[in-house]
């Protein structure tokens, strides 16, 4: 693999200079490292809790699906509609935040409340309306969770991904390029100090030998 260096004079002070920069990219590579770790985890949990989310909701729909299909044939619309649906009570949001590792994520509190009023219609065999106006309050709680996760899974993922690229660029780019920098200032100094003492003992062979002389 080739090497990458800056370029840079390679000076004592630079060499100092550059070290401290080395220690600093090192520790935030860490912490990045730490950082995609506990967004993994956070993301692989949530999406596990999605999962199940997923499949309450299915439930519930496929149930509540069922007892429209029913009040439908034994009713017909108009009493459906004018009956179940027209008064559900209220329903209460309530959004808070939390951070994960600097992400802010939402924290939702989706509720219905009881109907004001008896929902099933005069003459009706079977309280249907009543059923899927009870069917429908039961499960929007669980839409506002299912809710809550998936937009927590999309901002984590976002967030992982985004720190998978600085850690790649760290490990691939600023590191190598650091510490071949490093190494080059290093042996540059290295041999210019060899070089020093070279010419310190080279003179002093000259001078003993010119007192010699004399």
């Amino acid at each position: 693999m080739s090497r990458r260096r800056t370029d840079v004079p390679p000076t004592k002070s630079n060499l100092l200079r550059l070290r401290e920069h080395y220690r600093f990219v090192v520790a935030g590579h860490e912490l990045l490292e730490q950082k995609r770790e506990i967004l993994l985890e956070e993301l692989l949990e949530i999406r596990r809790d999605a999962e199940q989310l997923r499949g309450d909701v299915e439930r519930a729909l496929a149930t509540l699906y069922r007892a429209l299909a029913d009040a439908l044939v034994s009713g017909g619309r108009p009493p459906l509609e004018s009956e179940a649906l027209a008064d559900m009570g209220a329903v209460s949001l309530k959004v808070r935040e939390r951070s994960v590792m600097g992400v802010i994520v939402p924290l939702l509190e989706l509720e219905a409340s009881p109907a004001a009023r008896p929902v099933t219609a005069p003459g009706w065999a079977a309280p249907a309306p009543a059923r899927i106006g009870r069917l429908v309050r039961e499960a929007i709680p669980t839409l506002g969770r299912l809710a809550e996760v998936e937009i927590t899974s999309r901002r984590l993922g976002a967030e992982l991904a985004k720190t998978e690229r600085k850690v790649n660029a760290l490990e691939k780019v600023f590191v190598p390029e650091y510490r071949d920098t490093l190494r080059f200032i290093e042996s540059t100094l290295e041999e210019r100090e060899r070089e020093s003492h070279f010419q310190m003992k080279l003179l002093k062979v000259r001078r003993a030998t010119r007192e010699e002389e004399l």
